[in-house]
């Protein structure tokens, strides 16, 4: 009788192990999803240069990590939400060429962009795909600007966040051409 009363207490406390570990993951997890989160309201001002635009998509990027890719998108495509800021947003895609993400263009998500070409004839998704799947990288091209409805020349920076999808966001050149969130 005395091993009964030992195994059953041994199965409770079992058992108790992962409730306790599941409420630890829980919490590291919602202190990873504020930091995200922390990152992304940062400023609300859309990033100025290189560098700041490299910080915003590795925080997208780590967004989606910590909360998933269906959350992630259902964030990116918030146009009130921390990931469109003005003329520039994140914009994400897998690699078989399907648009995830695309606030400004809804009705472009669920289908293949890797023919579309900027004003010179370049593949930009085929070529920012090309980039995102060594890793990260630059990438300068013709885009509509969808706060001025003008081409202007863009530069963007795109990276993998896995083996199945890439996201990126880009910044327009021209100084004159830039708006700021409120």
């Amino acid at each position: 009788m005395k091993h009964v009363k030992t195994l059953f207490i041994l199965l409770i406390l079992a058992s108790a192990v992962p409730l306790a570990l599941g409420d630890e993951a829980s919490s590291k997890q919602k202190n990873r999803m504020s930091d995200t989160q922390s990152i992304a309201d940062s400023s609300l001002q859309p990033p100025c240069n290189e560098t700041e635009l490299v910080t915003f998509v590795q925080s997208a990027a780590a967004h989606a990590h910590v909360v998933g890719e269906p959350q992630a998108i259902k964030d990116f495509m918030d146009l009130e939400g921390p990931w469109v800021r003005g003329e520039t947003y994140i914009f994400a895609h897998d690699f078989n060429g399907t648009t995830l993400s695309l606030p400004y263009l809804p009705s472009a998500v669920g289908t293949n962009r890797l023919s579309i070409q900027d004003a010179e004839g370049r593949y930009i998704n085929r070529d920012m795909q090309a980039i995102a799947m060594n890793g990260s990288g630059f990438y300068q091209y013709l885009y509509r600007n969808p706060v001025t409805n003008q081409t202007e020349p863009k530069v963007s920076y795109v990276m993998k966040v896995d083996d199945t999808w890439w996201l990126g966001s880009g910044i327009y050149l021209l100084e004159e051409n830039k708006t700021l969130i409120k």
